[in-house]
């Protein structure tokens, strides 16, 4: 049987996190979670995947849209290699590009995203945030809103009339307070459903300050309330084991804002998850 491969690419780049008023420092995050995931690997191996390392974007300076264009290219090139692409940021302004890839190659997608924040927020005046993402893709037909999940949302800071805009485009909200009553093992189980109906790939997002800021303190915008390091580990074991999984965004590390590497190390526990889920996902030949 082959090997499953799988192609982590790094987006240094973080404009988009100054042009929202955000904390940068994102643009650090790529080549410090690579070190600590390459440290992890040299102790463990998947026998049936083979890791390449795309190296980093070289970002366009104050420019996202070419910045995103070259993340475009760079993640179809993965995709030609028949590999499934993890992409590193970075803030999160960068999955527009890493999931038109996807939508792209595979015509029909849809997308779950875990975040403190909806992230669909207007393009004004030309300004390409971080927080623009979901939008862009939406209003670009990358992506459908019936296939649109978003995963925890809790911020103090979302506003009404884009939680409005996402029921206009009949996405799906499971904010964090239902998905604890639920569990998110239920949580996912439905949002995977919802991603997968008459679609032909499934992108998976990790924003890292959906994250409690006791887990994850190196972010833009860390925050009390959110998952648990237990549960944002096994929502990345349970991406990687879905078959419809094609692309894995991991956005918003931020080193300078860390307190002894603890969010890099979760970040790159993040990626070995999804890669144990890989694992199983082609001992179960799916």
């Amino acid at each position: 049987m082959n090997k499953i491969s799988v192609g982590i690419l790094g987006v240094p780049f973080d404009y988009g996190v100054k042009l929202v008023g955000g904390r940068p420092g994102a643009r650090f995050g790529p080549p410090k979670i690579k070190e600590e995931l390459n440290k992890t690997l040299k102790n463990k191996s998947f026998k049936d995947i083979e890791i390449i390392d795309y190296g980093n974007i070289t970002p366009v300076k104050k420019d996202p849209k070419k910045t995103h264009e070259k993340v475009t290219l760079t993640v179809n090139k993965i995709i030609k290699n028949h590999a499934i692409p993890i992409v590193i940021g970075g803030g999160h302004d960068i999955s527009f590009g890493s999931s038109k890839a996807i939508a792209q190659a595979y015509k029909k997608i849809g997308q779950i995203n875990i975040d403190a924040h909806y992230d669909v927020r207007p393009v004004i005046d030309g300004k390409i945030t971080s927080g623009t993402p979901f939008r862009r893709l939406l209003e670009e037909k990358h992506l459908n809103g019936k296939n649109f999940v978003e995963l925890g949302v809790h911020s103090p800071k979302v506003l009404k009339e884009h939680y409005e805009y996402l029921m206009q485009k009949k996405a799906t909200v499971l904010k964090l307070d239902y998905i604890n009553k639920i569990t998110i093992e239920k949580a996912l189980e439905k949002a995977f459903l919802i991603a997968a109906k008459n679609t032909n790939a499934t992108v998976f997002d990790i924003d890292i300050d959906g994250v409690q800021s006791r887990f994850a303190p190196g972010c833009s915008a860390p925050g009390i309330k959110g998952f648990t390091k237990k549960q944002i580990l096994k929502t990345a074991y349970i991406a990687g084991k879905n078959k419809n999984v094609k692309l894995f965004n991991l956005m918003e590390v931020s080193p300078p804002y860390d307190i002894k590497d603890k969010t890099v190390k979760l970040a790159a526990d993040l990626i070995l998850q999804f890669l144990k889920g890989l694992s199983e996902r082609k001992s179960n030949g799916s």
